[in-house]
């Protein structure tokens, strides 16, 4: 870079020497020369701003691929709870336009900042070198420009802070509205949203168009600054001409310097605005970092962490006096308590809102519960590393995530790399496999976003058929059967039943049909185990278990008939 500035003043000087010599009436040949000096100097030049240039783009595609893999590395790091209290759109927002514009920070900008550093003081030495006096009326006006570019600055952050936020909140709004759009069409909504997304538009045009007459007023001011040091050197250097104080090819030279500096000092506005991103951009992905949560480190001596391909030895579940709470307030879970063996099978029922999926999240890892309240094979859940943790356990939920890619792969996606079980094996167990003649290319027929193209019965059982080809010992159903007939139940169950005896089962449901041949049953309400026992206990007891099953075999009764 340093070289490449110091060819590029070069051809001004030459054009004195020409100037000077052809005022002097020199051989044609000494003019010859000055011109072969200003060709060979522009080639080398320009060929080392070739490698310049390629070499810091690429340093910053680099980091831009650093920084982009770091945060989703953090990202898939988080724990459920972080997810939570984040929008996809934001955090899209973040790991796409905000990093696009550090990278035009480190790569483009620092360039430029670079190359117009080296060159003003390259024309400083040289117009200095032809004339002091020169010097001083050419480059004062532009010694202003970096204090008007500051007051465009503090004013430019918060227009680039309000156009992220703009643009953050409208790629959230549209990312639901598209994940939603069977909602929204369901219900005749689509002109409140498009009423929306207008107005989220019109907030986001509003900051854009703040920051364009901003960048509108920021150049040409720059650019008259720049025009004054050149009309000002004209005067003062063309009196100085007359007077025979300098020649014409000096002056000429001085000019030609001062024209050069004009282009990088009005691109110091394009500069200031892209700073001014970069800056908004580092902060926001500065705190989203920041808000990222930190699992607790385990112990080094006692944690363990098995290889992907090592066997998980489960012997025993057990939590003790589990309470749990989201924000730290509001008691979701009080003094829950449970034992697993191997072959052993949990249900968990109770009323909307009780906290059996809560309680299914923590026991599979998704959230963190507190110390000495979780235990696997004796040792503490804060003892044993996540992944040793999560790997004993194969989880369905209610609405799994389905990815738009075959029904062969979104089955595999709950397997290891060689499976002990086939995709059809699980399928047949699942019933999906009774579903297949709908779909002409079986299961290598794609899956629209999220499995739209299949009904709610078909996407629980792909997604049960994706945790029944999880080798892990545990397998947690949370209400993965609610969308199938009482029929497919039965048979899912009685396959579950027949295949899985040596596994262990955990059951949460609406139905009480799904858990009546678990080893226990634990009936939760308002967070707490209010009756707990084998299904023919429960019905003994006469309590809230036994009158729900009650209505709920009276209500499967008058459907048949």
């Amino acid at each position: 870079m340093v070289v490449s500035t110091a060819l590029d003043q070069v051809s001004p000087w030459m054009v004195k020497l020409i100037l000077d010599r052809l005022q002097h009436g020199e051989a044609l040949m000494r003019v010859m020369e000055c011109l072969g000096v200003i060709i060979a100097a522009t080639a080398v030049s320009a060929l080392l701003l070739y490698y310049q240039r390629l070499w810091v783009i690429q340093s910053s595609r680099q980091m831009e691929y650093n920084l982009r893999k770091d945060l989703f590395a953090g990202l898939m790091a988080q724990p459920k709870a972080f997810f939570d209290r984040q929008t996809v759109g934001d955090i899209m927002s973040k790991a796409t336009n905000d990093l696009d514009r550090i990278r035009d920070m480190v790569g483009p900008v620092v360039l430029h900042l670079a190359r117009m550093g080296c060159l003003l003081i390259f024309t400083a030495v040289c117009v200095y070198l032809l004339s002091p006096k020169l010097l001083l009326t050419g480059l004062l006006p532009s010694l202003l420009m970096p204090l008007v570019a500051n007051l465009f600055l503090r004013k430019m952050y918060a227009y680039f802070g309000s156009i992220q936020k703009n643009l953050s909140s409208l790629n959230a709004f549209v990312q639901d509205t598209l994940s939603g759009m069977q909602v929204v069409k369901g219900f005749g909504r689509s002109q409140p949203f498009e009423d929306k997304f207008r107005a989220a538009s019109a907030d986001l045009r509003r900051s854009s168009l703040s920051v364009a007459l901003f960048n509108a007023a920021i150049w040409p001011a720059i650019g008259v600054l720049g025009v004054i040091g050149v009309v000002l050197s004209v005067w003062f250097g063309g009196r100085m001409v007359i007077r025979n104080e300098i020649t014409l090819g000096t002056l000429s030279a001085a000019i030609l310097y001062l024209l050069r500096l004009q282009f990088p000092l009005i691109g110091l506005g394009w500069v200031a605005s892209m700073v001014q991103r970069a800056n908004v951009s580092i902060d926001r992905l500065i705190n989203l970092k920041a808000s990222f949560i930190i699992p607790h480190p385990h112990p080094a001596s006692n944690a363990s962490v098995l290889s992907a391909d090592a066997p998980v030895d489960f012997q025993s579940l057990e939590v003790r006096s589990l309470d749990f709470s989201y924000d730290g307030k509001v008691p979701v879970l009080s003094n829950i308590s449970l034992a697993l063996r191997p072959g052993g099978s949990i249900g968990i029922v109770g009323p909307t809102g009780s906290g059996k999926t809560t309680l299914m999240h923590i026991l599979c890892g998704l959230y963190t519960p507190p110390p000495h309240s979780l235990f696997l094979n004796g040792k503490p859940r804060e003892d044993v590393a996540d992944e040793t943790w999560r790997r004993c356990f194969s989880y369905a939920p209610q609405d799994g995530f389905l990815f738009s890619t075959t029904i062969r792969e979104n089955i595999l996606f709950g397997g290891e790399e060689h499976p002990p079980l086939t995709v059809e094996q699980v399928a047949d167990w699942s019933g999906l496999s009774r579903d297949l003649p709908q779909f002409p290319q079986g299961y290598e027929s794609m899956l629209g976003e999220k499995g739209i193209n299949l009904s709610g019965g078909q996407r629980q059982r792909v997604g049960l058929s994706r945790a029944l080809l999880s080798p892990a010992p545990v397998l947690c159903l949370d209400d993965t059967l609610s969308a199938l007939d009482a029929e497919t139940e039965e048979f899912v169950l009685e396959n579950l039943r027949r295949l899985f005896h040596q596994r262990c089962l955990l059951i949460a449901a609406h139905r009480y049909s799904a858990v009546m041949n678990c080893d226990h049953i634990l009936y939760l309400e308002h967070g707490r185990i209010l009756e707990q026992g084998s299904h023919e206990e429960l019905i003994r007891l006469q309590g809230a278990y036994a009158s729900i099953w009650e209505k709920q075999r009276l209500s499967e009764s008058l459907e048949k008939v």
